[in-house]
């Protein structure tokens, strides 16, 4: 007679773990350029500034430069658009 392992539950991989922890960074970025461009223009704020915004802010703790960025957040913002 074999033995049936008591845990039956489906192991997490690596790849389970990253893609997670990628759907929830894509979520953060997301609310953050829509609550930034709301900030800055209200209901119609630019989505682009506000991934500007963004990343310029993000570089300030990256090893980046306040304009790399902007210009990553932006295209971020453009990005996340032309996927919609």
């Amino acid at each position: 007679m074999t033995e049936q392992p008591m845990d039956d539950k489906p192991k997490a991989t690596i790849e389970d773990t990253l893609r997670a922890v990628g759907e929830d960074v894509v979520e953060v970025l997301d609310s953050a350029v829509d609550q930034t461009s709301k900030f800055i223009g209200g209901e119609n704020g630019n989505k682009l500034i506000g991934g500007a915004a963004v990343g310029a802010l993000a570089a300030i703790v990256l090893p980046i430069s306040i304009v790399t960025g902007a210009l990553l957040g932006a295209g971020y913002a453009v990005l996340r658009k032309s996927n919609r």
